[in-house]
């Protein structure tokens, strides 16, 4: 259950409800609506990413954020925070999670709004895509959205000013810099190099990392809404029972068992699209755990247990 730290009383304001007045932006006050926001940098500086929210009405806006889980290698939790008050994101979640809510002065900014992984064990490589969007708690017409990919390490070509980001004009796989998707690169290369990882959206046309109308998911992608998976009991304190289904061809494909700190404890293979694999937990130490379903490497499916 999620515990609300903070609520601050709703001001309606007239002209907030005929117009779209907020606007999703990065900590340089670039807009980000409606695009895909690109971040890479060390696991500790990831945990801190905020936001602004820029307000250009009269009044001021009371604003709450909403965030979806779009793919998550790591398994980790996310955490949304409006100055010191945070709220917990939780992994495997496929609806929308809301948290309010925090003001937006009349003709100006917020700046201490923060959506970030809990990545400060996370290696070289990890990532997550998550789904942002801010709105009016007075007027859920007016908001702003953007989808926003955080990776481990790296260097994402087309950061023209190497401050971490791909922010204003710069284009994710522009590998040369020039504003354009030139012969030899890849639309859909998030980070320009050359081929379409595991964590970018293949399909992705025009490169904004998420599929719109006309662009075809992956195989991989259809793969995922083909795949039923339960595991009990959760709480587990000796042997965890997981039936499972999936759609397809399985010859690659296995139940990897995490940490929270996204280090696999255990992998079993799956020999049958349909089955029951039984998953002994008296080795590991108390905590939360995560098990995935994978189909030649690629995650199809992410659950939380408790191990007590």
């Amino acid at each position: 259950m999620i515990k609300k730290i903070l609520f601050i009383v709703a001001v309606i304001s007239t002209s907030s409800l005929i117009a779209q007045n907020l606007e999703l932006q990065d900590i340089n006050n670039n807009t980000i609506a409606g695009g895909t926001h690109y971040i890479y940098d060390t696991g500790i500086n990831m945990a801190e990413t905020k936001f602004h929210v820029e307000n250009s009405s009269a009044s001021p806006i009371n604003f709450d954020i909403s965030v979806w889980e779009m793919a998550n290698s790591t398994a980790t939790d996310w955490q949304v925070c409006f100055g010191v008050n945070c709220y917990i994101a939780n992994n495997s979640v496929s609806t929308a999670q809301t948290f309010s809510s925090a003001t937006a002065p009349a003709g100006g900014t917020y700046n201490d709004s923060k959506v970030a992984p809990f990545s400060f064990g996370w290696s070289a490589g990890d990532w997550g895509v998550w789904r942002m969007r801010v709105t009016d708690v007075s007027n859920s017409s007016d908001s702003s959205t953007a989808y926003i990919v955080w990776t481990m390490g790296g260097t994402f070509a087309g950061d023209q000013n190497a401050n971490t980001i791909v922010d204003g004009s710069e284009i994710a796989g522009d590998i040369n810099g020039n504003g354009t998707i030139d012969s030899g690169e890849i639309t859909g290369d998030m980070n320009g190099d050359g081929v379409i990882n595991p964590w970018e959206v293949s399909g992705d046309a025009n490169g904004n990392g998420f599929i719109d109308n006309g662009e075809v998911l992956s195989t991989i992608e259809l793969a995922k809404n083909s795949v039923t998976i339960k595991a009990y009991p959760n709480p587990v304190s000796s042997n965890l029972t997981i039936n499972y289904s999936i759609e397809g061809n399985v010859d690659n494909a296995r139940v990897d068992v995490y940490d929270v700190l996204g280090q696999v404890v255990s992998t079993y293979k799956l020999s049958n699209n349909k089955g029951q694999l039984k998953v002994n937990v008296d080795a590991l130490t108390s905590g939360v755990y995560f098990y995935a379903i994978k189909v030649n490497d690629e995650t199809i499916r992410t659950e939380r247990v408790i191990v007590k």
